[in-house]
């Protein structure tokens, strides 16, 4: 691919292309927030590609790999089922983690979260049963999936779904199970500018 001509004009879309380099960097320790912020600055300032050049030449052309990384093997299928059952306390799974078809979540006055914005899903549909009791899940689903969450028998309880099918034929979530004096919210990951969450 031939480098484009350092005294071309950056378009919006390309700054923010830059900007989200940037970012995962940022959330993969390469650069700290300082950092970052100053960047993201000469980012939105910048006319040409000659100015930005120098803002992604320490970073790896593809965020997350390296020429010298052995690649993880193919048939890392993962478990059927992975069960979360935590008793007063907080449980997270977020980044570079392997969905399995079906999540068991038996939550007592806990709170879970569930970001699978980046996860590796090996399937089509994800179960996941639930049993709360005084428990919080949040759902973070990746682009393009929805949920359905018709069979939860609840009590006192608030399961408030942001993403639901919209016609689009994504991966698909099915939540069931029963809780008790908990809420469940199920969405799509959020933005405001840069920041991803």
């Amino acid at each position: 691919m031939v480098p484009p001509d350092p005294n071309m004009r950056v378009s919006n879309a390309e700054r923010e292309a830059i900007i989200a380099r940037l970012h995962a960097a940022t959330e993969e320790g390469r650069l700290d927030l300082q950092e970052f912020a100053d960047r993201s600055r000469e980012a939105y300032e910048a006319r040409t590609y000659g100015e930005v050049e120098r803002l992604l030449a320490d970073l790896p052309e593809t965020t997350g790999t390296l020429a010298t990384t052995t690649p993880a093997p193919a048939a890392a299928a993962g478990p059927a089922e992975l069960r979360l059952n935590p008793k007063a306390s907080s449980v997270e799974r977020k980044g570079d983690w392997l969905v399995p078809r079906k999540l068991a979540v038996d939550a007592k006055a806990s709170s879970v979260k569930l970001d699978c914005r980046h996860a590796k899903i090996n399937s089509t549909q994800v179960e996941i049963d639930l049993n709360l009791i005084a428990s919080s899940v949040e759902l973070v689903l990746p682009a393009g999936a929805y949920a359905v969450d018709e069979n939860i028998d609840v009590v006192a309880s608030s399961v408030e779904n942001k993403a639901s099918y919209q016609g689009v034929d994504g991966i698909r979530f099915v939540l069931y199970g029963r809780m008790k004096i908990s809420s469940v919210t199920v969405r799509h990951e959020r933005r405001f500018l840069w920041w991803r969450w």
